[in-house]
């Protein structure tokens, strides 16, 4: 037996060998999701059933529309579809410190803009705001609100407002005031 036949049994060719996903995660959704989303907690609003592209990116919770084209001399309807303005664009997140390559809606794109960039769109906290993230902007914000940067964030809104500190900041806290009292003469 050969050494090239030997090798191709111990070690088989993947059928998609230019590809980075499994072959498991690109036939399923489902499959990616869970595999996607594993170490992030549960999106309130679940995925979407209707527009499944749009759990891998932020679409704004917008989705295929249907209607008809009417024909102005004889009123005829015809069916039609109006798909999503979905684009591949790399936006830059300051709090990762790192561009992402993420597929956006304009409409998403300009609520961005408005905003003032992928972080505070991704930190609103208005229901209306969370449901348009969906599955993809779900796990954005999660990895963004893991950050330091925008924990201290947090921790100062939650000071600003008079809300209790968390156990884990009530710590950082009197390390941060004994370290103080110990480098201050």
């Amino acid at each position: 037996m050969s050494f090239l036949k030997l090798r191709q049994m111990l070690f088989p060719t993947p059928k998609r060998s230019f590809s980075h996903t499994a072959k498991i995660l690109a036939k399923s959704t489902k499959q990616r999701l869970k595999f996607e989303h594993a170490d992030v907690p549960p999106y309130p609003y679940g995925p979407s059933q209707v527009y499944k592209q749009s759990n891998f990116g932020l679409y704004g919770s917008q989705k295929i529309r249907f209607g008809n084209m009417v024909s102005k001399k004889n009123e005829i309807k015809t069916r039609r579809h109006w798909r999503p303005n979905v684009h591949l664009k790399d936006l830059y997140s300051e709090s990762l410190a790192k561009s992402l390559s993420i597929r956006i809606t304009t409409r998403v794109l300009r609520t961005l803009r408005k905003v003032g960039g992928l972080d505070e769109y991704l930190l609103g906290e208005k229901t209306a705001r969370i449901k348009q993230l969906g599955m993809g902007g779900w796990k954005l914000r999660w990895q963004i609100m893991q950050t330091p940067s925008v924990k201290e964030r947090l921790r100062k809104q939650r000071i600003a407002l008079g809300l209790p500190l968390l156990e884990e900041e009530q710590q950082q806290e009197i390390l941060i005031s004994d370290l103080k009292k110990t480098s201050t003469p």
